[in-house]
């Protein structure tokens, strides 16, 4: 029976422990922990008005975490309705009411269509607007514009934005769907064809017309960079000969072909340079694996692409003689998908020796690349086919004249 009676003695010790912690708890986390909406609980918004939530205050355990409040939900100003958005930190949540009215304060019109189209490189004259305060105010001075990209197919917004007195803010938009257009006027875009670098004080035995010095290379690309060229990507080549992109007209492409030892050594460090980006077609059987794994020829400003695995060479009877114009169908992709492979990118191919036909084109085509480089002389235009792309030969000892003739605006 004593035993009993101190066996409850002990239960209720330790109940009394267990209370007290919890309830030390309980005054802990309720004093030193909380989330705090900021503004109000219930807030409301106009018809297309930019919403800018007010926020939260959150402590746990004694610290500020308000930066880490997770909020969920979305408004909708487009559409009237009341929303809700959830407010979470720790154990603690919270929610605030947002009504979207069903009208603008302010109020921007539109003049003319909502939705606009026009092909790509036309000129577009903005219909118009105005705007209002709920006082009947004329704010359309004050109305900011953030004009659309219209130099991309596609639809694109022209946004209109403005805020009166009390800082109540409203933004419209209005579409402008730009059709893709190869026919307008342009210059053409220079691709530049070199091939192998050298050093003035070290001229190889063998130099030729293929070669160019680090020299003269220098001359061009700072000639480039004073005159503000732009330098497009593959995908943006690709576009801009499809016709949906216009891009501006003192733009470039600078590629060298083989992806031989003296480009490595010579060419790359003058692209560092100038921080001009380029790309190097490589023959992958050619120390492919080695060049691309060798450290200092990798280079943020070189991009490199594949001018075959191991067809440059004899064979065919077309052109130089190079056996991608008669190779079968696959093996002609078996060897371009193992170049990819080797220089871990496939968006871009200069044809071996620059011959071509109706297999080489195939081929390439099979293969999955955006661009494909000929040999031809001329620069790429809208409507161009993009696998079949003419380049710019550039040549030992050219004067800046003529390089400046080829690759300069009409």
């Amino acid at each position: 029976m004593k035993r009993k009676k101190t066996f409850n003695i002990i239960l209720i010790a330790l109940a009394v422990v267990v209370i007290g912690i919890a309830g030390y708890t309980f005054h802990y986390y309720s004093s030193d922990s909380y989330l705090v909406l900021k503004g109000n609980s219930s807030d409301t918004v106009g018809l297309n008005g930019v919403y800018s939530d007010p926020g939260a205050t959150a402590v746990l355990h004694g610290r500020d975490v308000s930066d880490q409040v997770k909020v969920s939900g979305k408004i909708d100003t487009e559409t009237p309705g009341k929303y809700k958005l959830s407010y979470k930190a720790g154990n603690f949540t919270m929610q605030r009411t947002v009504t979207v009215l069903d009208e603008m304060d302010p109020v921007i019109q539109l003049k003319g269509e909502d939705d606009v189209t026009i092909k790509l490189g036309d000129e577009y004259k903005d219909p118009g607007f105005s705007a209002t305060d709920s006082q009947g105010n004329d704010l359309t001075a004050q109305v900011e514009v953030d004009e659309a990209d219209l130099n991309k197919a596609g639809n694109q917004k022209i946004r209109y934005t403005v805020s009166d007195a009390e800082g109540k803010t409203t933004q419209v938009s209005r579409t402008v769907k730009v059709e893709p257009n190869t026919e307008y006027e342009t210059s053409g875009l220079p691709i530049c064809m070199y091939h192998y670098v050298y050093d003035e004080n070290d001229i190889p035995s063998d130099v030729n017309a293929n070669y160019i010095s680090k020299e003269d290379l220098s001359e061009e690309l700072d000639w480039l960079i004073q005159e503000g060229y732009y330098f497009p990507t593959w995908q943006e080549v690709r576009d801009y000969v499809d016709g949906k992109l216009l891009l501006p007209e003192k733009s470039i492409v600078i590629t060298f072909d083989d992806g031989a030892y003296s480009f490595l050594d010579n060419g790359i460090p003058v692209l560092e340079k100038y921080k001009v980006p380029a790309t190097s077609f490589v023959i992958t059987s050619h120390d492919g694996k080695k060049k691309l794994a060798t450290e200092k020829y990798q280079s943020e400003y070189v991009q490199y692409e594949s001018h075959s695995h191991d067809m440059h060479r004899g064979g065919g009877n077309i052109g130089h003689g190079g056996i991608m114009t008669v190779i079968s169908h696959d093996d002609g992709v078996a060897d371009l998908k193992k170049s990819i492979e080797i220089v871990g990118s496939g968006e871009a191919f200069a044809y071996p020796f620059g011959d071509t036909n109706d297999n080489t084109r195939s081929i390439v085509e099979d293969a999955g690349f955006l661009c494909a480089m000929t040999t031809t002389q001329g620069r790429a235009k809208p409507g161009d086919d993009p696998l079949m792309l003419p380049r710019q030969r550039m040549s030992r000892n050219q004067s800046m004249d003529a390089f400046k003739a080829m690759v300069s605006p009409f």
